[in-house]
């Protein structure tokens, strides 16, 4: 095996390992598998609009808006309409978030001890190259969906 075939072996690895853990989570939380990834982008980028939610997450946004009211009306997330533009609308989270962090505490507390078991310069060098694999997972789905 080359080492570019043993490091697509274990990207897609990974990638079934993950889908796995969050199929478990939303199912666990009574959610659907890819709410997760609206529920990750609000979480991470902040209060965010259906427009940047629709861009991050690849969903078209007529799909995104009734997932949209489907997570408010079931308190995942909150919706801040704009004072100037009352069609104009953020979401942000809401404390239920905290029963997803309770969900995937395993996960973190098994990523923690691996990381503390790495020295800082392999640290850097997994952080560096899981984002450049994310930048690449990014770059390709755009050719792929034009």
């Amino acid at each position: 095996m080359t080492a570019d075939q043993g490091l697509r072996d274990a990207i897609r690895a990974i990638r079934i390992e993950l889908r796995v853990v969050n199929d478990k989570v939303a199912m666990s939380a009574g959610l659907n598998p890819r709410d997760l990834d609206i529920l990750d982008v609000i979480d991470r980028d902040g209060p965010c609009t259906p427009s940047h939610l629709a861009e991050r997450t690849g969903y078209h946004r007529a799909t995104l808006t009734g997932i949209l009211a489907r997570l408010e009306r079931e308190g995942w997330v909150g919706k801040n309409v704009a004072e100037t533009d009352r069609r104009s609308h953020t979401l942000t989270a809401s404390e239920r978030f905290d029963e997803l962090r309770a969900i995937y505490a395993p996960v973190d507390r098994h990523a923690a001890a691996l990381s503390e078991q790495l020295s800082t310069a392999e640290r850097t060098t997994v952080i560096d190259t899981l984002e450049r694999m994310a930048t690449i997972a990014r770059a390709a789905s755009e050719e792929i969906g034009s």
